[in-house]
């Protein structure tokens, strides 16, 4: 692809920020970043500017709730990228992009985008664009570490994925928190065992795992959260008898106050609690938190090599979540470029591209990676058979 244009939607929000920098200084592409801001879209044109040569940067107005908007600030882009909490607008972003005839990805995790995406999913493949979806750190890497381990191993038996989360300062308090509230007040507890799905009780309880995160994170309590990108690998891979995404908790305040308050104010009143809820999740990560800061996600996983029973250990871990998210979305981005996840229709960010390459691109980014696979004596540590 000859210089490529890249269109970033929140391309001067947190994770938006980092991914710019990143394309600057990993591609060639010239980037459009676009707001409802338009001042802050320029100011962050012109920094960015400042520091790399070739003024390939512009700042721009655009509204996710207006399409006219939208056409005029990325016509012409290869690639839009949404990196703003725009759910309840993604049709209009993704309608947008069908009629700029561009490329299209988001790290937006909603499952009432997901059900617009899949609407559209025949209009996306006649229209030969590539539309990639839940990218980022989770979703987007719980799915392809499994790929990883599939990659690795001959035949998986079991993979398993847990993350934990710690931000320093703890979640800022922006509209991307109130998106993310609103989705963790609905999240399902799911696990995939002997062939099927199942939902675990008690909050999780029923289905906990520990993890060990290293990095100073030590061993903690995880519980299944249901991501829609892995409900396909065990077709992907039909040995696999178990898999499933953790996710560690935050501290006691959130943990067993905030968490179950989210859960009941999701159920009984979600638009009215939303707000309230994001402010006590803001300082609840911010007040009550301790060290260490940042995110890990951890891939546990066995199978066979040849005549040999191996396990697979694999850890990724940033001291800013938000920056791992940018590394994350910057790889699949990367891959795109490349023409590896470049393919016509719908996809999930996590079933597209190299794992192997993916991983590399991460750790050139500042992602720390740590690899450990051994042959198995007696039981598996893993799955316990």
């Amino acid at each position: 692809m000859d210089t490529p244009r890249i269109g970033i939607l929140g391309g001067y929000g947190y994770t938006g920020k980092s991914l710019a920098r990143l394309l600057l200084e990993h591609t060639d592409a010239r980037l459009i970043i676009a707001g409802r801001n338009p001042q802050q879209a320029r100011a962050a044109a012109q920094e960015w500017n400042q520091q790399f040569a070739g003024g390939r940067v512009c700042g721009v107005y655009a509204d996710a709730s207006c399409a006219h908007s939208l056409w005029e600030a990325f016509e012409g882009v290869d690639l839009l990228v949404v990196a703003a909490p725009v759910a309840r607008h993604a049709e209009t972003v993704a309608r947008a992009a069908l009629r700029i005839d561009c490329d299209y990805l988001d790290i937006v995790f909603s499952p009432r985008k997901l059900r617009i995406l899949r609407a559209l999913a025949e209009d996306i493949s006649r229209a030969g664009r590539t539309f990639i979806t839940d990218a980022g750190y989770h979703p987007g890497l719980p799915a392809l570490l499994v790929r990883y381990a599939g990659s690795l191993l001959d035949s998986v038996e079991a993979a398993n994925v847990f993350s934990v989360i710690n931000p320093q300062g703890g979640f800022p308090l922006t509209g991307s928190l109130e998106e993310f509230v609103q989705e963790l007040s609905r999240f399902q507890c799911m696990a995939y065992r002997d062939g099927q799905w199942y939902r675990a009780t008690g909050l999780g309880l029923s289905e906990m795992r520990q993890a060990d995160f290293g990095f100073g994170f030590g061993l903690r309590s995880c519980v299944p959260m249901m991501l829609e990108e892995m409900r396909a690998l065990p077709q992907m891979f039909p040995s696999l008898r178990e898999t499933a995404f953790y996710v560690a908790g935050f501290n006691w305040f959130v943990d067993w106050i905030v968490m179950p308050l989210m859960i009941l104010g999701g159920r009984i009143a979600p638009r009215w609690t939303r707000k309230p809820l994001a402010y006590l999740l803001h300082w609840g990560t911010r007040l009550c938190a301790n060290p260490p800061y940042g995110a890990v996600i951890r891939l546990e996983a066995c199978g066979w090599n040849g005549c040999e029973r191996q396990r697979l250990c694999v850890q990724l871990y940033h001291p800013d979540p938000y920056a791992l998210t940018a590394i994350a979305t910057a790889a699949s981005i990367l891959q795109y470029l490349r023409g590896r996840a470049r393919k016509p229709g719908l996809w999930f960010a996590g079933h597209l591209g190299d794992p192997s390459e993916a991983i590399q691109d991460m750790q050139a980014m500042g992602a720390k990676y740590q690899h450990e696979m051994a042959t198995i004596q007696g039981t598996c540590p893993f799955c316990g058979r």
